[in-house]
């Protein structure tokens, strides 16, 4: 059997990682109804039903089986001049009915709101394709079937974190899926640089945990902290609210 090259050895690390520790589901490709919006229609759609069950209840009461139909159509007409931040911040309006896209942290366990908050449900996709060549994005996160966070990975033995950003800001931007999420993370097995806005490399920062990343152990790489606690659930949610309310 052919040795598989160091980067894909580090990708799949990272989505058993992701998959054991933090329970996350995975995304096939096919999964990704909206090409063009890169959207996981079928895991909106679930998140709304657990969710907001009386709202889509009055919808279908109106719309009866084109209900759904009204959902999309409503989001995909929404972005087409509306920031998905600002969808994720304000909520959804179909047909004068207000849908919630997701529920940040409560300031209590103890709020009504927590039971929604642990509604909230991050998939991904490794291996992302987009457009009509299949350009590839190593791993795309998804909230709520809603892209949130992009990352590119190398490997020390060939590229480095540069690379990585590199590759960012030489993708074509007005692509969605360079638009919609509201992080962008570059890195190799040693460093991660993170930005908001992926076309240029001087919005790239450093997001190290210290002057040099350690691993736990010999099994894990120097950069476990970014698939072990940045990309945990909690620290994605908060990071994202912060970023909600600094916009």
């Amino acid at each position: 059997m052919a040795k598989k090259p160091p980067e894909l050895v580090f990708q799949k690390h990272i989505a058993d990682f992701l998959v054991r520790v933090h329970k996350y589901g995975v995304l096939d490709q096919a999964d990704i109804h909206d090409a063009e919006q890169s959207i996981a229609e079928d895991a909106l759609w679930a998140f709304l039903t657990a969710t907001q069950a009386d709202t889509l209840q009055k919808l279908t009461a109106d719309y009866g089986t084109d209900a759904r139909d009204e959902v999309f159509k409503a989001l995909r007409s929404e972005l087409a001049h509306t920031p998905l931040w600002m969808l994720l911040r304000h909520g959804l309006k179909v047909r004068a009915l207000e849908f919630r896209l997701f529920y940040p942290k409560p300031r209590s366990s103890e709020s009504a709101a927590a039971q929604k908050y642990g509604q909230n449900r991050i998939t991904f996709r490794p291996h992302f394709y987009f457009g009509e060549t299949n350009q590839e994005i190593d791993f795309v996160f998804f909230l709520n079937g809603l892209p949130i966070v992009a990352l590119e990975l190398k490997h020390e033995k060939n590229q480095t974190v540069h690379d990585a950003v590199a590759q960012f800001t030489k993708r074509d931007h007005t692509r969605k899926i360079f638009q919609h999420p509201f992080l962008y993370l570059a890195a190799d097995t040693s460093d991660v640089k993170a930005a908001t806005d992926p076309r240029r490399e001087e919005n790239f920062r450093w997001h190290n945990m210290g002057l040099t990343n350690k691993a736990t152990d010999d099994t894990e790489y120097p950069v476990e902290f970014l698939y072990r606690e940045v990309l945990g659930r909690d620290a994605l949610l908060e990071a994202l609210s912060f970023f909600l309310a600094g916009c």
